[in-house]
């Protein structure tokens, strides 16, 4: 079996996808500096390169594959294009990350293709808040979307919560208690430093050890075994709780040390680290009909030891132009 290596001896296999840089939410911290304004379309990958992608990426390793955005479920051709990675020898974990608001339609004929599980991201359970948030997202149509992926089978349904202080912290123990009666996975993300968003950051940054503090509130919180669930998440429940309480920590206390994963843009850049300018182009050879082996290979050789985001060590001038260009 193929093993793909960075140079610091980090097996990779995941690969998250980014099949199109275009959303229909406008959720500032997605999209900094052009926030509530549309975008223009880059020339997107069409559904044969990305399944060829990650054929080559099956081959040198890669066993995990995270579909995401922009928002993902805008393509048209989105349930066949999962159909066709399910059927990809090696590919042993197919998910996708959505805002859900197309999802009640989508959420059947996605468990159908081969989609195994499915990350939701919602940052309010008030519907003003989220419309803020969103800049004019409808909080009835994300949660039509959460039923609907429970409905499918898309579990465990995991919600993607960015705390940003002063806009949704005061929501995070109401979040927190959802896990109690639920099977669902809440994780509660940092806000990360995105290029033009420096005060903005500054402002509504909060550190998990503070998201932590408001989650215990509500109850005892106890370790879960990470050998139970993957991914960069630290894993909390309550005593007698279904589900499960995630804390990401880019910035207070990064996890590159274990990062295991690779990015594709949508215009068929490699990119082996979220806040690395590093990119290894794949178009040309994916329009040539080239091997893409040694594309992968030069990709992880290129993945630096840590992503360096913390503000004391790196800055917030000094992240990713924005979420959506990139895929989060």
């Amino acid at each position: 079996m193929a093993v793909l290596l960075d140079t610091f001896g980090r097996k990779m296999e995941y690969l998250r996808v980014s099949v199109v840089d275009s959303c229909n939410l406008r959720c500032f911290y997605c999209s900094p500096g052009q926030a509530c304004k549309p975008r223009s379309l880059r020339r997107q990958l069409s559904r044969e390169h990305i399944v060829r992608a990650i054929s080559t990426a099956a081959k040198v390793g890669i066993r995990k594959v995270r579909l995401t955005g922009g928002e993902p479920l805008v393509r048209k051709d989105i349930v066949s294009i999962v159909h066709d990675i399910a059927q990809i020898p090696g590919i042993n974990d197919l998910s996708l990350t959505t805002n859900g608001t197309l999802l009640k339609d989508l959420a059947s004929p996605l468990a159908a293709a081969g989609l195994k599980r499915i990350n939701i991201s919602l940052d309010s359970l008030d519907s003003s808040n989220f419309e803020q948030i969103t800049c004019g997202g409808q909080l009835r149509a994300t949660m039509d979307g959460i039923d609907a992926a429970f409905a499918a089978g898309l579990t465990p349904v995991k919600i993607n919560m960015v705390v940003m202080k002063n806009l949704n912290h005061h929501e995070v123990e109401r979040f927190a208690k959802l896990t109690k009666e639920k099977d669902i996975h809440i994780r509660f993300i940092e806000y990360m430093p995105m290029l033009g968003q420096d005060d903005t950051w500054r402002k509504h940054y909060l550190p998990t050890s503070e998201i932590m503090s408001l989650c215990s509130t509500v109850s005892r919180l106890e370790a879960v075994e990470q050998e139970e669930l993957n991914g960069p998440a630290r894993n909390f429940r309550y005593p007698e709780a279904v589900g499960i309480l995630g804390f990401i920590t880019p910035v207070s206390q990064h996890f590159c040390s274990n990062c295991n994963r690779l990015r594709l843009t949508s215009d068929g850049k490699l990119r082996p680290c979220l806040f690395a300018a590093e990119e290894v182009d794949l178009l040309p050879a994916l329009e040539s009909g080239k091997d893409l082996v040694h594309y992968y290979q030069k990709a992880a050789l290129n993945k630096p030891a840590n992503s360096d985001v913390s503000p004391a060590s790196r800055g917030a001038k000094k992240g990713p132009l924005g979420m959506v260009d990139i895929g989060g």
